[in-house]
């Protein structure tokens, strides 16, 4: 069967253009020799073979993460098939369309050796041409992510003819509940965070002190989250520590939600998540379900207040509009200090990461993962989590 590929060529597209010149796609990774003899037909071979070579190198990485990239590195070079289609953002609000010809080659000192040869076709695809579920399976965050269950609406699109998903018939059918609760969606959430390096906690309001917080359910944030600078020559970090010790971290405040079903919902969880989230560096709000037609009231709420807005998955979460990158707001972080003693625990130990010495760092960050939230170590254990939590996988 063939399947259709949504396909980053490089950071913000960089390679693009170049690719779709010159006919192919590719990736990188820092895996820099031919890898013609390592294709084994089960990816997760390929990662035991090239996980520990990554992480023998990797600068404030984790393993889950290194493990994604060596999945997108093995999806490119063999997951994909002669036939399959790929669609490829070219970061001007268009996605180029290819077909891929060969299988893999290595062009080492490229910018990505890693390839596929693709005959690109002439026709692009506009974004804006696309039904909301496409455009956030397209959009997810991630070098690859497979969009095959939108293949009539890719294959009208190329053809230039306008496109409606046929209406799902429930006759004498009984549909399951999704009876997962909000809170089962946290380890989630909280495990694609990580792979994204930034360490991330729930905060449960219901162990803050009830006698100051009794009125206040729009102060706390569900997650926090941290994420480090990072840089290979140590003089650089401790140049920036010097200069700005704020800059060497951002801080992280989200919103959960399982879905959001309409304007007046969109409005009041937003809402709810700028007042939970503004103190930190970057707020969002992130929802399981998002209801179609609300786009336009989304992009206008985040250009007037600057909270973001995720769709999650299981085990993906797509950045449909970006949030706004501000200053702390200290006033508010001394509250939630005060009042919620997760949230404080976790303040103090990234502080003491930023004032660690260099030898004591790793020893400082281990102790704040340490009352991170738990992430999961494969993809068996998050179908199974889901399985056990009623969540679509």
């Amino acid at each position: 069967m063939k399947q259709y590929n949504r396909i980053m060529l490089g950071r913000g597209c960089m390679y693009a253009k170049e690719c779709r010149t010159e006919g192919y796609i590719g990736c990188d990774f820092e895996l820099k020799h031919d890898l013609s003899d390592y294709l084994y037909d089960n990816w997760r071979d390929f990662n035991k073979k090239f996980i520990p070579q990554l992480m023998a190198i990797a600068t404030g990485r984790t393993k889950v993460s290194v493990g994604l990239e060596c999945g997108f590195v093995w999806t490119i070079a063999k997951g994909l098939q002669i036939g399959d289609v790929v669609l490829c953002p070219s970061g001007e609000g268009y996605y180029y369309v290819g077909t891929i010809t060969s299988d893999y080659y290595y062009v080492p000192d490229s910018n990505l050796p890693h390839r596929r040869k693709v005959k690109w076709i002439e026709q692009v695809i506009y974004r804006k041409s696309m039904s909301t579920g496409l455009k956030n399976s397209s959009g997810s965050i991630g070098t690859c992510c497979n969009i095959t269950r939108y293949a009539d609406e890719i294959e009208a699109l190329i053809a230039g003819k306008s496109y409606t998903a046929p209406e799902q018939t429930v006759d004498n059918v009984v549909l399951p509940s999704k009876s997962f609760d909000e809170r089962s969606l946290h380890k989630l959430f909280c495990n694609f965070l990580r792979s994204r390096g930034i360490y991330a906690k729930t905060i449960y309001h219901e162990k803050s002190s009830n006698k100051v917080d009794s009125a206040q359910k729009w102060v706390h944030p569900d997650i926090i989250g941290v994420q480090f600078e990072d840089f290979n020559n140590e003089a650089t970090l401790s140049l920036m520590m010097a200069a700005d010790p704020k800059k060497s971290m951002h801080i992280y405040s989200y919103e959960m939600k399982r879905h959001i079903e309409n304007d007046s919902q969109l409005k009041q969880y937003y809402f709810q998540a700028l007042s939970n989230s503004s103190w930190a560096n970057f707020g969002y709000l992130v929802a399981f379900e998002i209801a179609d037609g609300l786009d336009e009231e989304m992009q206008r709420l985040n250009n007037a207040f600057g909270i973001g807005i995720i769709l999650m998955q299981a085990t993906e979460a797509t950045i449909l509009y970006p949030a706004r990158e501000k200053s702390l707001d200290y006033v508010t972080i001394e509250k939630l200090s005060t009042i919620n003693k997760q949230f404080c625990e976790f303040i103090s130990k990234l502080a003491k990461v930023l004032h660690a010495s260099k030898d004591y760092t790793d020893v400082a960050r281990d102790s704040l993962i340490a009352i991170c939230d738990k992430v999961f170590e494969t993809d068996e254990e998050i179908e199974k989590y889901c399985k056990e939590h009623n969540i679509p996988f």
